[in-house]
C-alpha cells in the first residue's frame, strides 16, 4: 500500500504573469490528493506601477477577476480552490504571502518567477527568494513550461547530498510523484575541506551510502528509481544539465535556507538552480 503523504494545503501565489500561469499548471499536476485544497493568493496594492507598457494602478475589481480566473482553472481541473486577496505595498508582497501561508497552514507554497539575473535577484530581492527565506514549508518555484514537459510530474530529478537535507528532499519528491513516475537520484561528488583546511575527494563509500539511503527513502512511494553520480563541476550546473538531458518535469532539492535575505549572498544550490534551469524547482522544507 502506498502511504506517501501528498501535499494537502497549497498556497498558490498569482500576479497574472506568464510565470504565474505556468505555476497554475504545475499546481494542477501535483495536487494529487482528492482532499487537497488550494488557496489562490494575490497581493493587491494601490501603488502606481508599470504594466503593459503604461504606468497604471490595479483596481480591486481587476485583482478579484485575476484570482477568480485562476480559481476557475483549478476547479475545472478537479482541484478544490478558494481565493484570497491580501493588501500590501510592493516592498511587503513576500511578507504578505508568507503570512497567508502560515494562516492557511500551507504545506506547500507555489509561485512563478520571472527569472531575474543573479545580480538583480540579490539587489532587488525578488519575491520568490524573499518567500523562500520567510517560510519553513516546501516551496515550488516555476519559471515557465519547459518544451516537451508533461502535464503530470512523471520525471523527477532528486538532487541529494549527505546530512539532514536528504530526508526532507526525499519526502518532497514522494509528495509530488505519481505511482508510475521515475525519479533520478543525482549526487554530485565534491571535494570536501576538512577542519584542518585540507581538501579531499568525497569517498566512494559515502557516496554509495547516500545514494542507497535516498533510494530506501523513496521505496514507499512505489516509483521507479535510478541513480547518477556526477564527478565534476558546480553542483547546480551539473544538476541542471542532467535535468535538461533527461527532460525532467521537476527538480527537487534539499534546503539549508537561513532566515534572512542576506544569506542568499552566500549562495546555495537552490539559489543557483533558480537562475540556470527552466525546470520547476521544488525546495524541501527548512532543516531546523
Amino acid at each position: 500500500m502506498n502511504t506517501t503523504k501528498r501535499f494537502e494545503r497549497i498556497l498558490l501565489a498569482t500576479d497574472g504573469s506568464e510565470a504565474a500561469s505556468a505555476a497554475v499548471d504545475a499546481t494542477i499536476a501535483i495536487a494529487k490528493s482528492p482532499t487537497a485544497k488550494v488557496r489562490v493568493a494575490h497581493v493587491w496594492n494601490l501603488e502606481v506601477h508599470h504594466r503593459h507598457g503604461f504606468w497604471d494602478v490595479e483596481m480591486r475589481s481587476e485583482a478579484e477577476k485575476l484570482v477568480d480566473v485562476t480559481v476557475e482553472r483549478l476547479l475545472k481541473a478537479g482541484v478544490m480552490a478558494e481565493r484570497e486577496i491580501d493588501r500590501a505595498d510592493s516592498k511587503h508582497v513576500a511578507a504578505a504571502l508568507a503570512l497567508s501561508a502560515r494562516e492557511f497552514k500551507a504545506d506547500l507554497v507555489v509561485l512563478g518567477t520571472r527569472g531575474l539575473t543573479d545580480w538583480q535577484s540579490m539587489t532587488k530581492h525578488s519575491v520568490s527568494h524573499e518567500v523562500l527565506c520567510a517560510v519553513d514549508c516546501p516551496v515550488l518555484i516555476v519559471r515557465g513550461r519547459p518544451a516537451g514537459s508533461s502535464d503530470k510530474v512523471m520525471k523527477i530529478v532528486l538532487a541529494v547530498a549527505g546530512g539532514d537535507d536528504l530526508a526532507p528532499a526525499a519526502r518532497a519528491a514522494q509528495a509530488v510523484a505519481a505511482p508510475d513516475s521515475s525519479v533520478m537520484v543525482v549526487h554530485v561528488a565534491q571535494a570536501i575541506v576538512g577542519v584542518q583546511g585540507f581538501a579531499y575527494v568525497e569517498p566512494d563509500e559515502e557516496i554509495r551510502e547516500t545514494m542507497a539511503r535516498a533510494s530506501e527513502l523513496l521505496a514507499s512511494a512505489h516509483v521507479k528509481v535510478q541513480g547518477m553520480v556526477a564527478h565534476e563541476g558546480p553542483v547546480a550546473k551539473a544538476v541542471a544539465e542532467i535535468a535538461a538531458d533527461w527532460n525532467a518535469d521537476l527538480i527537487v532539492v534539499g534546503s539549508s535556507r537561513m532566515g534572512d535575505i542576506g544569506s542568499l549572498f552566500l549562495g546555495s544550490v537552490s539559489h543557483d538552480l533558480l537562475h540556470i534551469t527552466d525546470r520547476p524547482v521544488l525546495i524541501a522544507e527548512r532543516v531546523s
